[in-house]
């Protein structure tokens, strides 16, 4: 007799402004033993260059049923990246969660995110904890001012320069990289929406995976992002040679969190 294989299915998740998100659905054989949501990072889509494949695939081995969505702007889902802000994307979260306890299985999930998600993800941890089981969260992007103001030479004191002012207001939005751009509201709430402070308050367990090495967060960040923690959590950085490879590490390490084996 063949065992039960794991489901993937298309589908979508409707936004709490109306917008239309596109997402995939891995379910495994049976009935879940728990739910993940996955976050990818900025400028990519659900499937985050193929790791949030194979990371939910990995979950779905051991009955953990998984959500991967489409942040507006990107891959299939509606909207533009220029609208995107930190307080969408904390709704973004809030309408997959509500999503996963719908139609998969209720009770807490646990939040996956790379990069820019990452301290929206903690935010949210900390403000919704009863919706929150654990958190993973990879090179996440916690000081939103420094990254996209402070080490900007665009910025200088906390103001927008002449040329991209005038850039931003023809435009509407200042590109960050080939893939991403960012918006006037996103770039006024960078000031005002500070995860890090935060931290202390998040109650569920969390991992911290660093891959050491490209562009974005420095693993100094993650490092004191783990101090700040107050709730079981740990640290895990991969780094050269491993770094080349780091996804079979990374899911190796997030399925053991996961399944309490830590």
């Amino acid at each position: 007799m063949t065992a039960p294989t794991v489901v993937q299915r298309t589908t979508s998740v409707r936004g709490h402004d109306g917008l239309k998100l596109a997402a995939t659905e891995v379910l495994p054989a049976g009935e879940p033993r728990g739910t993940a949501l996955l976050l990818h990072g900025e400028g990519a889509d659900r499937d985050q260059g193929g790791f949030h494949v194979r990371l939910a695939a990995e979950l779905a081995g051991h009955g953990i049923a998984s959500l991967r969505v489409d942040l507006p702007g990107h891959g299939d889902s509606e909207g533009t990246q220029a609208e995107l802000s930190l307080s969408g994307l904390l709704n973004v979260i809030s309408a997959a969660l509500t999503h996963l306890r719908e139609t998969v299985a209720p009770g807490p999930a646990v939040l996956v995110a790379t990069g820019l998600t990452g301290g929206v993800a903690a935010g949210y941890a900390a403000r919704r904890g009863e919706e929150v089981a654990k958190v993973v969260l990879y090179n996440p992007l916690i000081d939103y001012q420094e990254h996209f103001a402070d080490a900007n030479p665009a910025w200088s004191g906390g103001f927008l320069g002449a040329e991209a002012g005038r850039a931003l207001l023809a435009d509407g939005h200042l590109r960050v990289s080939d893939t991403f751009v960012v918006g006037r509201a996103m770039l006024n709430e960078v000031f005002w929406l500070q995860p890090r402070g935060v931290l202390p308050v998040i109650t569920a367990p969390t991992l911290v995976v660093h891959r050491v090495g490209p562009p974005g967060a420095p693993v100094e960040s993650s490092r004191s992002l783990v101090e700040a923690l107050t709730c079981p959590s740990r640290l895990v950085e991969i780094g050269p040679p491993v770094e080349a490879h780091w996804q079979a590490p990374a899911i190796r390490v997030t399925t053991e969190w996961l399944l309490g084996e830590q």
